[in-house]
């Protein structure tokens, strides 16, 4: 039963930021990849947990905890390396 509500949090605020995402990038104007370069920061091509947590927070606000940005990098992060590529990103918001 834990890991059921687990799995509910991780959708929820995945479901959420994706939402904000999409509305902000539609409304800008923004491709995928310029989101990406806007919240990779360091320019190293892969979003970090520090970055995902920076970049969610400037775009949707403060609506989101440290806690649920880690349950969406393991969410997005499919190929387990706990860091976001541009790959996945556009899977995530497809």
């Amino acid at each position: 039963m834990v890991l059921f509500y687990f799995n509910l949090r991780i959708y929820m605020a995945t479901s959420e930021a994706l939402e904000k995402l999409k509305d902000t990038m539609s409304r800008e104007g923004k491709t995928v990849k310029d989101l990406f370069e806007e919240i990779d920061t360091n320019g190293d091509g892969t979003i970090n947990g520090p970055e995902l947590y920076k970049g969610i927070k400037k775009i949707v606000g403060d609506s989101l905890t440290p806690g649920q940005i880690s349950m969406i990098i393991t969410a997005f992060d499919t190929n387990g390396d706990n860091r976001i590529d541009v790959m996945e990103l556009r899977n995530a918001l497809s």
